[in-house]
């Protein structure tokens, strides 16, 4: 689905100071310049659209993403361990004072233990971004925008067209409930061309906005006595391989996408999930399927951080 043009032209002055550009964001002129250099190192998301756009993608965390997560949450239980004498003492004084005022006592601090310890969630250790500003570069014939993305190797997930500035998540959807993911090679330019937004189906009534956008759009057509026209814009047709020849330098291969299952709403974001795309993601009912080997995709509990207004 096309990203909202008023949502895109309103975040785009917030995001114009080259304060907020993202360090894994690779610009064409600044390779020129030598101000950036391709790290084979890397990994390379390549993405092209014809309209400027962005995501966010979660990487799934592989054994050293998983060894700093525990070296942190061991961290984390050490301090809390430090502070809960000190912090038990008080208690215990707040307790006393409580009972000669006739106050309610406070609650009984909670001893730390390796369960009731928690960080930040692991899955957002690695996430990537891209967009709408600091494109690579701009296909000013087709038109079309392209934008690199320097990674960690290792298999991403389509987390949805979510904005991230540094520290912050300015908006968005999360696919929340049926997304796909991806490998990422290092030294390798990953191209995903303009999968996301060409490769989905167009279902009519998809989500709540589809509803009320083809609802509108019924309600003028009947008005007028013409035939209804789709509230959205055409899906341009699917395409890969538009990496610029200043890249040509590293291998490019066509990403292979799968299935994948739902996610955590770790940002209180409006949710909904990927539509279903040919020879790739089904749904029957909530369930994802993987049409790839036609087998169910484990379906896990998740929790959203979205408050539901009553």
């Amino acid at each position: 689905m096309r990203t909202s043009t008023k949502f895109i032209a309103a975040i785009v002055a917030a995001l114009a100071m080259p304060a907020l550009a993202s360090p894994e964001a690779i610009e064409e002129k600044k390779l020129a310049t030598g101000k950036q250099k391709l790290d084979l190192a890397s990994g390379y998301i390549f993405i092209q659209s014809n309209f400027r756009t962005f995501g966010t993608f979660l990487r799934v965390p592989d054994e050293s993403t998983q060894a700093e997560y525990q070296k942190d949450l061991d961290e984390a239980f050490a301090k809390a361990q430090k502070k809960y004498p000190g912090q038990f003492k008080n208690w215990e004084t707040e307790v006393s004072i409580a009972k000669q005022t006739g106050k309610a006592p406070p609650a009984r601090p909670v001893e730390p233990s390796k369960e009731n310890i928690t960080i930040d969630a692991i899955e957002l250790r690695d996430m990537a971004s891209f967009g709408p500003m600091f494109i690579y570069n701009k296909d000013e014939a087709a038109p079309r925008f392209n934008y690199l993305t320097a990674v960690k190797p290792g298999t991403y997930i389509y987390y949805g067209p979510v904005l991230m500035q540094p520290g912050v998540v300015a908006g968005g959807q999360c696919m929340c409930m049926g997304t796909v993911r991806f490998e990422v090679k290092p030294g390798v330019i990953t191209d995903l061309g303009n999968f996301l937004v060409a490769a989905p189906d167009s279902v009519k009534g998809w989500d709540v906005v589809s509803v009320e956008a083809w609802k509108r759009a019924e309600e003028k057509a009947a008005k007028k006595g013409e035939p209804v026209e789709a509230p959205v814009q055409q899906r341009p047709k699917l395409a890969f391989g538009g990496v610029p020849e200043t890249l040509k330098d590293l291998p490019v291969v066509q990403a292979e996408f799968h299935a994948h299952g739902k996610l955590n709403n770790y940002y209180a974001l409006m949710f909904t999930r990927m539509p279903p795309i040919p020879g790739i993601l089904a749904y029957r009912r909530d369930t994802v399927i993987d049409l790839r080997t036609g087998q169910d995709v484990p379906n896990p509990v998740i929790k959203t951080q979205v408050k539901i207004k009553k």
